[in-house]
């Protein structure tokens, strides 16, 4: 893989080397990403230290994922319609993938003892970082392209094969230039402390414009399209990258070529081209100069009231049992609260979940208070599975952070039960993640459907729990904070998401079993399953962890 990586690389020398990147320190850099990325510890989903196997593994879950899309693109006649459909989806996949679990990686400050005293040009730093994060998505995109291809191929002829490999290539790196120069635009206003805060809550926007473009751009195509089933060019698929995209492989078959087609080809292959030289040569500047030193938070000294500390104890002495759990608890809090890079990866799962909820309840913007009240059946129990999602994304990032030395210090304690700082973690993270989300929807949810449906609630939360805790008792997890983040596992949380996906499902279809029957039934099941949570949670505490 990285000598693959690298024969592209050099095969691009020239074009490189003309927007005045030093090309030997740009190959050094990029061979060495590669390399410590390949040569990391084992993480949570590797074993014995095979990091291949966890790359291929995720190569494989996606290209069954691209089985999904190939269907899409076999069944719709019209390439143009279908290609646009597939690209829409491969590019805010990627994008979601991007903004939640690589822009650590861009900003990345491990190296910057090494690199910036160097004499290392802006230019050559960030197009090392675009191209390393290029490797990933790209491999990503791949994966995902493979079933449409077999599907193009066997429908059309090599040529569009070709060319819409290249297509999937321009789309990743359109994307990635695209986030990046967001960003290095908020640089440019800000300054750097408030930056590393603004790159938190843009993950969450972007993540919420997104998704929300699924639902407009729908409404924004003229029915016709949909009935007929062939995408003509209008004025809207200037404006929409995809179809760019999906114009390129549509000329590659040579019938039919129109002036729009020609126009859109040339508009996806300029801007992504055209794109990546002024963010590297006029964008560039400064780059070094946002990269933090730390990715922690600078912690106000101020003393908290004492009512809200009283109470925050009151809290962590009513959920945990031992104190121990209550050193993982304050633990957990107290990073989660400074580390950037944590709510890098969670909080815009935040704005994903919102989204979610609005493409699931499908409400009439006409009739906006009618339409939430007659939402009833799955739907309903699967939101209130849904919104719970953003539990187990939190528990998911628990064992990571960028100084893994510190890990000696549960060696050195003389604690017997250490296994109950991670149960105290947990603890906390469900605390701080998935009770207010449920206290904030308990309200509109007794508006819409009355207070029988508290216990569902109660249900749901009780079941996502289990949910997130079955994993940790299933599979080689470090104490909190023990591992280091590497590239190993990116893209590895999209994979879990769709496996969360299914489970979530099935707890919904067994609220919406239990919703038939008399309410008894609910409140039994809810002590059956807060047994299930005490139960796990005693054997969480008993289970024996290796730290290094």
């Amino acid at each position: 893989m990285i000598k693959f990586s690298l024969l592209i690389v050099r095969i691009l020398r020239r074009p490189i080397e003309w927007i005045d990147v030093d090309f030997p320190q740009f190959e050094i850099l990029l061979k060495t990403k590669l390399t410590m990325d390949f040569r990391s510890s084992p993480s949570t989903f590797q074993t014995s230290g095979r990091q291949k196997q966890s790359f291929f593994t995720q190569f494989f879950f996606y290209a069954v994922y691209g089985l999904l899309m190939a269907a899409i693109t076999y069944t719709l006649k019209d390439i143009f319609l279908s290609l646009s459909v597939f690209f829409s989806v491969l590019m805010v996949l990627l994008t979601m993938i991007l903004i939640s679990e690589f822009t650590t990686v861009l900003f990345d400050h491990r190296d910057n003892h090494i690199l910036l005293p160097r004499p290392i040009d802006n230019r050559t730093l960030l197009l090392s970082r675009l191209v390393h994060i290029q490797f990933y998505i790209g491999y990503i995109a791949i994966a995902i392209s493979i079933g449409p291809a077999i599907v193009i191929a066997i429908k059309f002829n090599l040529l569009a094969v070709l060319i819409f490999l290249l297509a999937v290539g321009l789309s990743t790196w359109l994307i990635l230039i695209s986030t990046t120069f967001i960003y290095l635009l908020i640089s440019r206003v800000v300054d750097k402390e408030r930056f590393k805060d603004l790159i938190t809550y843009m993950q969450i926007i972007l993540g919420i414009l997104l998704f929300a473009g699924y639902q407009i751009i729908p409404r924004v195509m003229d029915t016709n399209v949909l009935n007929n089933v062939v995408m003509p060019v209008q004025w809207w698929t200037y404006l929409f990258p995809p179809a760019w995209l999906a114009a390129l492989v549509r000329i590659s078959l040579i019938t039919q070529v129109t002036p729009g087609l020609v126009i859109l080809s040339f508009l996806g292959v300029a801007f992504s081209l055209s794109g990546a030289v002024f963010l590297i040569k006029f964008m560039s500047k400064g780059f070094e100069n946002i990269l933090g030193e730390g990715s922690s938070e600078s912690v106000k000294t101020a003393i908290p009231a004492g009512l809200i500390k009283s109470r925050s104890n009151f809290i962590r002495n009513l959920f945990c049992i031992s104190d121990t759990e209550k050193a993982g608890w304050d633990l957990a809090l107290a990073t989660t609260k400074r580390d950037r890079k944590f709510k890098q990866s969670v909080y815009p799962y935040f704005g994903f979940m919102i989204v979610l909820i609005i493409i699931i309840l499908k409400p009439d913007l006409k009739n906006l208070s009618g339409s939430f009240h007659e939402i009833n059946g799955f739907s309903k129990f699967f939101l209130l599975t849904i919104i719970g999602y953003s539990g187990s994304i939190a528990v998911a990032q628990l064992p990571f952070t960028d100084t893994p030395e510190a890990a000696w210090i549960y060696n050195v304690l003389p604690i017997r039960g250490k296994a109950h700082v991670l149960s105290g973690a947990v603890k906390a993270i469900l605390f701080k993640f998935l009770i207010p989300v449920y206290l904030i929807f308990i309200i509109p949810a007794i508006w819409l459907w009355g207070f029988l449906i508290i216990p569902q609630i109660i249900l749901a939360a009780l079941g996502i729990v289990i949910l997130i805790l079955f994993p940790l008792l299933s599979q080689k997890l470090e104490l909190p904070f023990t591992l280091k983040r590497d590239m190993q596992r990116k893209g590895m949380n999209s994979v879990m998401a769709i496996f969360s996906m299914i489970l979530l499902a099935l707890l919904a279809g067994l609220l919406y079993f239990t919703s038939k029957y008399p309410m008894w039934i609910t409140f039994l099941t809810c002590l059956v399953f807060i047994t299930g949570v005490v139960l796990l949670f005693r054997a969480l505490r008993r289970k024996r962890y290796s730290y290094f």
